[in-house]
């Protein structure tokens, strides 16, 4: 390294020179020189050769028997090696200062990036949901009208037949309305599942309670919804992402958890709020989850992400035979930003 060679040069140089060389100035500029590279090790190791270094060459330089603590050489060499050391110390302080506004720096550049993403996926859950808003509204504008539309001409035909003709066509008029009904019924529950309209009109709770119902009609499991704390209102966003949450929760555990009962609660305290979905399942091994596979594992995938992007924290607790739980936590703070940027996006 160039360092060492400049380091043994000056060393010669000392030596050749004798004693009336200034020790700090030149013994000084490979410890400058290592000050850029922020390496205190190989800073402090310079440091003390050089100081063995000092009193070495003085010790061979000085004639056999005149040696004196008090005599001057001595004396300035001692000085030199405390200006040398001082200088190190300052090369440290200045070594440690910068790596510590480097850190402070990246992490400052991560928590702005960490931000940013969290905007952006914020963002993209609400341009999902606007459009799964308005894929609803066509659906309840063209297919459902269209659909009630046909049930009643179909029952007017069904009326104002002749009985000769009713007794033709009657079977198929009946099988007609009945897939009729059946299909506005499907058409229902796809806009419910697309954007229900309970959780704009009353809120998280009250669309838990709904779903809860129809999984409870669908799967046969018992499941209860449970608030605790005072009834608050989250942004629209939150709350999106908190009924999302729940819904792939409920659907994972009619695919793998084999449970006999679910629980919902819905906690808000001062510090925020959160939703827990805990089962009595089977459970599972959560540190065996690390990415998504062809059939399993991407629904805590879009579980975290959803939570995420609404500034929320996603944890998974489960033990293999002991059930699991699913907690979705949002701050106050994380809250109060999100409805911040939700006012400055409409405005």
């Amino acid at each position: 390294m160039a360092v060492f060679a400049v380091t043994l040069a000056l060393i010669a140089l000392d030596i050749i020179t004798w004693i009336e060389l200034d020790v700090a100035a030149i013994f000084g500029l490979p410890l400058v020189l290592v000050g850029p590279t922020r390496n205190r090790r190989l800073l402090w190791s310079l440091a003390a050769l050089l100081t063995i270094t000092t009193f070495a060459v003085y010790a061979f330089q000085i004639p056999k028997g005149a040696f004196n603590l008090k005599e001057t050489f001595f004396v300035n060499r001692v000085l030199d090696v405390v200006e040398l050391l001082l200088i190190a110390t300052l090369l440290h302080v200045r070594m440690v200062a910068a790596d510590a506004s480097d850190a402070q720096a990246r992490l400052i550049a991560r928590q702005n990036e960490k931000l940013e993403a969290a905007r952006v996926s914020r963002r993209l859950v609400e341009v999902q949901e606007t459009e799964r808003r308005a894929l609803a509204d066509q659906l309840h504008d063209l297919v459902g009208q269209k659909l009630t539309a046909l049930n009643i001409s179909l029952n007017i035909v069904k009326i104002e037949a002749v009985p000769a003709m009713a007794a033709q066509i009657g079977a198929r008029l009946e099988d007609s309305l009945r897939l009729v009904e059946e299909t506005i019924e499907c058409i229902r529950d796809v806009m419910a599942e697309l954007r229900p309209a309970v959780l704009d009109d009353y809120g998280l709770t009250a669309v838990l309670r709904w779903y809860v119902e129809q999984f409870v009609k669908r799967m046969g499991i018992a499941t209860t919804v449970i608030e605790q704390g005072p009834t608050r209102r989250l942004p629209p966003a939150a709350e999106e992402a908190f009924f999302r949450i729940a819904q792939e929760a409920l659907a994972n555990v009619a695919k793998y958890a084999h449970a006999g009962k679910v629980t919902l609660t819905l906690a808000t305290a001062s510090d925020g709020t959160s939703l827990t979905i805990a089962d009595d399942g089977c459970g599972f091994d959560p540190s065996a989850c690390h990415q998504p596979a062809r059939d399993h594992g991407w629904g805590l995938m879009i579980m975290r992400e959803r939570a995420y992007a609404v500034g929320a924290e996603l944890s998974v607790e489960s033990t293999p035979g002991r059930g699991t739980r699913v907690i979705a936590t949002l701050s106050n703070d994380a809250r109060d930003l999100g409805a911040h940027e939700a006012i400055g996006a409409s405005s």
